[in-house]
């Protein structure tokens, strides 16, 4: 539970001058759907007496009476059921949005707050703050990207000379190289070392490694299905699979013909002629 928390608070945006083209406002909304608590986790008696507050508050601001009760209890338990992912902060925004009459929705009370208004409204916020969440997320990307130094050419030489020399021996030996993020495959096709571009295309290989493939996906398959039912896990892991198929499929192809290129590969010859034209994919 601490650590979630934490990695929580490290994925949100403490300081707003460090984000460009982005509003306190939207920073503000982007760190409460990142570090507060849902309203699917409301459960105690001050989760319950914060939500019934809150639509008191929307009807005072729209100028309806207040519901009883009762129908206070109905309405809370409604947008905790149907909005589960959102928090107190983003129910105060879109209150105070309504009130300034700057969230895009045609939604009418006609006196009263009821579920179908409350849901029109809600639903309005929810777009208005999926895109503030994507814009956050992007910006906070963008400036990732600016703030990462580059590798120094050499380094990157010496360390995917390193890369190549363990895929090697790992080949040596008989053991599948996992190509982690396609590097290796990726180099192969950049640099043309196997015939696996569009203008130079060998089909018999091509063929081989999608039936290599597919037979390792109906392997891995096997394997996952039994060991759902040993375990006694969910079967969604399995459909979850069925679901990644192609791609699973194409991942194993692809590490077939990186296989292929291994051993036919002179490593010292390699090494000797990379250079850093050849890392450029």
């Amino acid at each position: 539970m601490l650590m979630n928390k934490l990695s929580k608070q490290q994925n949100s945006v403490s300081i707003t001058k460090t984000l460009p083209n982005t509003t306190s406002k939207e920073i503000s909304i982007y760190n409460s759907h990142i570090t507060d608590k849902k309203l699917k986790e409301f459960s105690t008696k001050e989760d319950l007496m914060l939500m019934n507050s809150l639509i008191v508050r929307w009807a005072n601001y729209v100028g309806v009476e207040t519901p009883e009760a009762s129908q206070l209890n109905m309405l809370a338990n409604f947008i905790k059921e149907h909005f589960p992912t959102f928090n107190a902060y983003d129910l105060k925004e879109c209150i105070s949005m309504l009130a300034s009459q700057s969230l895009e929705t045609d939604a009418e009370h006609y006196g009263k707050i009821s579920p179908i208004y409350v849901s029109k409204v809600l639903k309005a916020y929810q777009e208005h703050k999926n895109n503030v969440v994507f814009k956050v997320r992007e910006n906070i990307e963008k400036l990732k990207e600016a703030e990462v130094v580059p590798m120094p050419n050499e380094e990157r030489i010496a360390n995917f000379k390193k890369l190549l020399t363990i895929a090697k021996n790992e080949n040596t030996q008989g053991l599948t190289y996992i190509d982690s993020g396609d590097s290796l495959y990726n180099f192969i096709k950049h640099n043309r070392l196997m015939p696996i571009t569009k203008d130079n295309l060998d089909p018999v290989l091509i063929a081989e490694a999608m039936e290599y493939g597919n037979k390792l996906y109906i392997e891995q398959r096997k394997k996952k299905v039994t060991e759902t039912v040993i375990k006694n896990q969910d079967f969604k892991r399995i459909s979850d699979m069925e679901y990644d198929k192609k791609d699973m499929i194409r991942k194993y192809a692809r590490e077939f013909v990186v296989g292929k290129y291994l051993l036919i590969m002179n490593l010292e010859e390699l090494l000797e002629k990379i250079n850093i034209e050849m890392l450029k994919y």
